[in-house]
């Protein structure tokens, strides 16, 4: 890649200067000379910035093919598409050849494993034996997720089923494809914005739309992809019947509010020192992990808050570390280091991006939906190009009226849900935890 030196124009300066100072209009001639100086490198900073966000973008799309390598794995051979995401863990086991998949969002897991070719009803003792070995060997991600003590499975809650695709499973695929696509764009979005350089807004909006239109052709490929796979593997299935032992078992429903008061010391700590509300980070904390401190998506974000490392880690490590780069993605696995990085990416949406914002709760608003997709798109929703313009329609507005803005008019679906979830979930720990939040 070019690097654009800017030290010609502090090469220049002094003799444009000195040129200027005997002509008729210095400031005139100098100011001409400054501009023709930008013009001649236009051109220069307008490749740089495209070829900036090009390689951006591969950085994302490569984790999207890891995806859609698992997804077309986990079809094959259990004939869903259950792969790792930030609210689902999944464990394999070599020696038994299972699969334990742990749905947060559901609140459930589930254990598969091929059933032998010669399984039959008197089998059961011995499937109930391989179900019980999995679970033992999971035992810390068991209690991880909310069992204290893992029970062993029974005889009534072990079943052999058919493999098959179900017909719902590309629609769910397809659903998913489109949501990563747009969460892509999202942090598209904000790597422009805080990477300006010497391009005009007419020219930076066509260079960003060129990469977003890559990110949509791939999604369509990845569709028609997707579509062509699973109906070669539902006829596979079809014409080779297997069968697939499978224990289901509910999370206790205490299991999700003992991982949130796990980390809740730590985010009152951290919400404390920026003037942030609790409610708002457990919200945001449920809403991108259900409080898992592994969650991994594949935008890629990681961890509690989900920090994407060149985005939100960039920017905090900048503002806050000093220090002029990406995060490790090892590092946000940290839950102290992750919620420490998530409330100061709050802070500094709310202190530094969108500041000015009168209503404390247009501001909320405003900061949920810019946590997920950037103060730029924020600033679309009410129609600007510039968020200080965007600020002084906000505080022209009732809270009401932001919000009701905001799910309306915010570029990406996504966005729209997000907002919607997480200021629910804030009102329902604000309304539950009166005596600590």
């Amino acid at each position: 890649m070019k690097t654009i030196s800017m030290t010609v124009l502090s090469v220049t300066l002094p003799l444009l200067i000195s040129t200027a100072v005997i002509a008729n209009d210095p400031f005139a001639e100098l100011d001409n000379e400054v501009e023709q100086l930008y013009v001649d490198d236009t051109a220069e900073f307008e490749q740089w910035y495209a070829e900036h966000l090009s390689e951006f973008n591969k950085w994302q799309m490569a984790y999207l093919e890891q995806w859609d390598k698992q997804q077309v794995s986990s079809i094959e051979k259990w004939g869903d598409a259950k792969t790792p995401s930030q609210d689902t863990l999944v464990v394999y086991n070599e020696e038994t050849e299972s699969r334990t998949v742990v749905d947060l969002e559901k609140g459930e897991i589930t254990i598969n494993y091929p059933a032998p070719s010669n399984s039959t009803s008197e089998s059961a003792d011995a499937d109930l034996l391989v179900v019980n070995k999995v679970i033992t060997d999971n035992k810390e991600l068991w209690q991880q997720v909310g069992f204290r003590i893992p029970e062993p499975a029974t005889s009534q809650v072990v079943y052999v089923e058919p493999v098959k695709v179900q017909e719902q499973t590309f629609e769910e695929v397809r659903q998913e494809i489109i949501a990563q696509t747009e969460r892509q764009m999202s942090q598209l979005d904000i790597y422009a914005e805080q990477n300006m350089v010497m391009v005009s807004p007419p020219q930076k909006e066509r260079i960003v739309e060129q990469q977003k239109q890559v990110l949509e052709a791939n999604k369509q490929k990845r569709i028609i992809t997707a579509q062509a796979n699973i109906q070669k593997q539902k006829t596979v299935h079809q014409q080779q019947p297997t069968k697939m032992v499978e224990y289901k078992v509910k999370i206790p429903s205490s299991a999700l509010s003992e991982r949130a008061g796990s980390y809740l010391p730590q985010i009152k700590i951290e919400s404390a020192k920026r003037g942030l509300s609790p409610a708002l980070v457990l919200a945001i904390m449920h809403e991108e992990s259900h409080f898992n401190p592994q969650a991994r998506s594949h935008v890629p974000a990681y961890g509690l808050m989900q920090i994407v490392p060149t985005t939100a880690g960039h920017d905090v490590n900048k503002l806050y570390r000093g220090n002029d780069a990406p995060m490790r993605a090892t590092d946000l696995y940290n839950p102290e280091i992750n919620i420490e990085t998530g409330t100061e990416y709050l802070n500094i949406l709310h202190n530094r991006y969108l500041k000015g914002i009168k209503d404390p709760k247009s501001a909320k608003y405003s900061v949920i939906a810019a946590y997920n997709t950037g103060s730029g798109n924020v600033a679309k929703a009410f129609g600007e190009r510039r968020v200080s313009a965007a600020i002084k329609k906000i505080n022209s507005m009732t809270s009401d009226q932001v919000y009701q803005q905001l799910i309306t008019n915010l570029p990406y679906d996504e966005t729209r849900n997000y907002l919607k979830k997480v200021n629910n979930r804030m009102q329902s720990y604000q309304a539950h935890n009166n005596s600590t939040i």
